[in-house]
């Protein structure tokens, strides 16, 4: 559904635009506590994550490539419930890159505009093969003209960087 409707939506240029999903709870979201499973969080943004992509035109060129992305870290704080038949929006946006890596936050905000749930997420994007071979964000990026330098990563995304890469991007800095 998402990937169908992203054809009719206006299209985004990211890093610079944000992604806004407007979902409402299923039954089939909840858990026995009658509140979205955490589990479940994650399953929404894949949905942010393919809006972005498409309305982007970056997920088509994945495709033509045989690219393949992949999640490689997160880092999720819940703050609020949200119970049967909420709505809500889910907003996804770049927020920085490595050599390699993407990383994405997604804010699920109620429809009074409260934060329930931010994760930042941490992703690779593979060529076609054995799986080992990362496509660099430049090569990723390069549909939307020049990539330029990353903002800096939030903390919340440094912590999902090993201990070497965290010492490699402190020597570069």
């Amino acid at each position: 559904m998402t990937i169908s409707r992203s054809r009719f939506r206006q299209n985004l240029n990211p890093p610079h635009d944000i992604s806004t999903v407007w979902l409402r709870v299923w039954p089939q979201d909840l858990d026995i506590n009658f509140h979205v499973n955490n589990g479940r969080y994650l399953t929404l943004m894949d949905i942010g994550r393919m809006d972005l992509l498409f309305r982007s035109g970056l997920a088509q060129n994945m495709r033509r490539h045989g690219w393949i992305p992949v999640l490689t870290g997160l880092n999720a704080r819940y703050r609020r419930s949200l119970g049967l038949f909420a709505r809500f929006a889910l907003e996804t946006e770049i927020v920085g890159w490595t050599q390699h890596s993407l990383f994405m936050e997604h804010r699920i905000m109620t429809a009074t505009g409260e934060l329930a749930v931010s994760a930042f997420v941490r992703a690779v994007v593979l060529k076609p093969g054995d799986g080992k071979e990362k496509v660099t964000t430049e090569d990723f990026f390069a549909p939307l003209g020049r990539l330029p330098s990353s903002p800096a990563l939030p903390e919340a995304c440094l912590l999902l960087l090993s201990p070497a890469e965290r010492a490699t991007m402190a020597v570069a800095a």
